[in-house]
């Protein structure tokens, strides 16, 4: 009888343990920023809605999902946000979000690193965002991060020869989450 309720303890601490989850923690929609920075031009999104179940000691079962408005595109000139927000850049009426998908999560020297799927438009492209989470206290962090992306790789800008590069877009993300 002793091993039968022995067994039966180690098998529930098992099944418990297999399906701990990751710490939950909700962004602020109206503190949560979005920039981006391209030659001659820079600007940002706002509305950032985010799902980010994340614990530095248990990665395998953290994920961050992320979306965009992308109307919400502030650029410092009226002109130039309408025309971004046209068919021959975000064609944001037709495509009404950029989203972030990780796919794994692992630690590196400098903090973190989100494997995922990053989709603007019609096209979804593998990219690696690298990120910090800094604790404030166990109710209050930030997630800051730092990635470069081809936007002509989505359809958003034209590749020029003449200009190589012209259409990397450095993102900045800065995020504080609560539990």
């Amino acid at each position: 009888m002793k091993k039968i309720i022995l067994s039966i303890a180690v098998l529930t601490a098992f099944v418990i343990s297999a399906f701990t989850v990751a710490d939950i923690w909700a962004n602020d929609e109206k503190t949560s920023t979005v920039k981006f920075e391209l030659p001659g031009h820079q600007g940002s999104f706002s509305n950032l809605t985010i799902n980010i179940n994340f614990d530095k000691t248990n990665l395998a079962q953290s994920k961050i999902t992320a979306n965009i408005d992308v109307k919400t595109l502030k650029a410092g000139d009226a002109k130039l946000e309408s025309h971004l927000l046209s068919p021959d850049f975000f064609d944001a009426e037709k495509f009404p979000k950029i989203t972030f998908t990780s796919d794994e999560i692992k630690a590196t020297e400098t903090g973190f690193l989100a494997k995922g799927k990053l989709t603007m438009k019609d096209s979804t492209k593998a990219v690696e965002l690298p990120f910090t989470f800094t604790e404030k206290d166990k109710a209050n962090a930030t997630f800051s991060g730092t990635m470069t992306v081809n936007a002509a790789d989505y359809g958003v800008m034209k590749k020029k020869a003449d200009k190589p590069g012209n259409d990397k877009v450095l993102i900045y993300l800065e995020v504080p989450v609560k539990k």
